[in-house]
């Protein structure tokens, strides 16, 4: 996940430091807010039918899933789950995705299809595997409601008694329309930037004064510099590499008018 800061004033390493201490702590504090990813998986649904979550996030959807014990309290909270995602159905229609999974996987996708009948519980698809676990999101609720944007991004992460189909649907909001996804990182006037699935910043409409770029931690240490080979108005800078962390990109032209970003990896 990349957030992205643009600077109109031109500031050096010790100023990263020092004038934008109070920023880097709001990103900070927004990256553990709403920056973590869900963990991909892929398995048999209870139709049989090999699904892979990321390439279901990768086609455009929202996925609220829900994991149930089964039981009667249980059935209300998965209620309002569903209830959120069909309030989706006109304003989105088939952009979010509603899930249900057996809490530990030690009901059979047969008991727990007659459980959903049961309680005219009709998501669009129904897990029974242990490899979608509860612990990668805070740890078990019976039942717990997630929803998951498109970015990957955790957008709602709620159990037992705190399931409230309003914050639902809210998440579902937030998820439909934050700036920031998994393929849109930032859009400025000058310049535009994507990462693509290498970790690479891909860089559009660059001025032709660019030469190079660099790249300082929150230390203010410079851990990346480099020239661009390439005379063209697209650039790539790979930050696969890069520790997780908050970091100053710095383009560098050949004038004294930088262009510079604060992002977190």
């Amino acid at each position: 996940m990349f957030y992205l800061l643009k600077f109109s004033d031109n500031i050096n390493k010790f100023a990263f430091m020092k004038k934008y201490t109070l920023i880097l702590f709001y990103l900070v504090y927004s990256s553990f807010l709403y920056s973590q990813n869900a963990v991909d998986f892929t398995v048999d649904d209870c139709n049989g039918t090999v699904y892979n979550l990321y390439s279901d996030l990768d086609s455009g959807h929202t996925v609220v899933l829900c994991w149930v014990m089964p039981c009667g309290p249980c059935a209300v909270y998965a209620d309002y789950a569903q209830s959120a995602v069909q309030s989706f159905s006109i304003s989105n229609p088939g952009k979010v995705k509603y899930y249900i999974a057996d809490d530990f996987a030690n009901s059979d996708c047969s008991f727990l299809q007659g459980w959903l009948d049961s309680y005219q519980l009709y998501p669009d698809r129904i897990f029974s595997d242990a490899s979608i676990d509860m612990n990668d999101y805070g740890g078990p609720g019976m039942p717990k409601v997630i929803v998951i944007g498109s970015d990957y991004q955790i957008y709602y992460n709620r159990k037992n008694n705190e399931i409230a189909e309003n914050d639902i649907i809210t998440g579902i909001n937030q998820s439909l329309t934050n700036p920031v996804s998994n393929n849109t990182l930032y859009l400025s006037n000058e310049v535009s930037f994507s990462k693509d699935f290498y970790n690479n910043i891909n860089i559009q409409n660059i001025p032709s004064s660019i030469l190079g770029y660099n790249i300082f931690d929150i230390t203010g240490k410079e851990v990346e510099s480099r020239k661009f080979f390439f005379d063209s108005e697209s650039k790539q800078i790979n930050v696969d590499k890069l520790n997780p962390g908050i970091y100053l990109l710095n383009l560098f032209p050949n004038s004294f008018n930088n262009y510079q970003y604060i992002f977190i990896r």
